[in-house]
């Protein structure tokens, strides 16, 4: 009996060159490439701005990405450690905890209703094509907490699929301090220090947060949430005070 082939989650390997250095090769979903590599640069602290990336291409069909940067940002990554993260796809990061816990305290005070993050959570489930078609991708999105817009970006790797959403939102001009991010994988350190390097001060996920992750968060001023699918099943890990409850 002949069986049916299910449609599979597509990953291939994706070099980042910055500059004239090869700064990684990992396994990614090749696609939105130009927020990937915007998101991991500047979720890694490489790059402040748009305006540090002179010139960003793609080529897809090969899995090569160039970024020229422009005068004053950071020109030598390859020198600083790298570290492999958890999960998925095996992520790259240089950034350790220890260097995570000297970014500045996330200090506006954006607050969401714990409703409303449970909402854009089913939302951002409710649009990711490739999720539908496979059943074996990751979603990460940045949700603008005033109206409800969302970004919502896909990828093999947890860690690709935040970097790539983070990196639509720095694309489009987004102000951070005004966003939230969800996900539907593990919030552990690597993504705790991406969120509170961009000042995102709320973190939701469909499942857990990592323990570092709590850590780095309580010590930034952020709150994460996990389990975010009902009121009654949602884990507030930090002190809640951007969590409002009950509205």
């Amino acid at each position: 009996m002949e069986q049916n082939t299910p449609v599979m989650p597509v990953e291939r390997p994706v070099t980042l060159y910055l500059g004239d250095e090869e700064l990684m090769t990992l396994q990614c979903t090749p696609g939105d490439l130009e927020d990937w590599a915007a998101g991991f640069l500047y979720g890694e602290g490489l790059i402040r701005s748009m305006a540090d990336i002179r010139r960003l291409t793609v080529e897809e069909d090969r899995g090569l990405v160039w970024v020229d940067l422009a005068g004053g940002a950071e020109t030598a990554p390859g020198r600083r450690q790298r570290y492999l993260t958890a999960g998925c796809g095996k992520g790259v990061t240089f950034s350790s905890l220890k260097d995570a816990l000297q970014l500045k305290p996330v200090s506006h005070e954006l607050s969401v209703d714990v409703n409303q993050v449970i909402g854009w959570i089913k939302h951002m489930q409710a649009n990711c094509p490739l999720y539908a078609e496979t059943g074996g991708v990751h979603a990460a999105a940045l949700v603008l907490a005033a109206t409800g817009e969302m970004l919502i970006r896909e990828d093999v790797g947890r860690h690709n699929a935040l970097d790539k959403a983070i990196g639509a939102a720095l694309r489009a001009g987004w102000e951070f301090e005004r966003s939230l991010a969800v996900t539907s994988g593990r919030i552990s350190y690597e993504a705790a220090s991406k969120m509170g390097r961009a000042r995102i001060a709320v973190g939701a996920s469909l499942t857990a947060a990592t323990d570092q992750a709590v850590r780095l968060a309580r010590h930034l001023g952020m709150d994460l949430v996990g389990y975010a699918r009902s009121p009654k099943h949602v884990v507030v890990y930090t002190d809640g005070k951007r969590i409002r409850r009950g509205d």
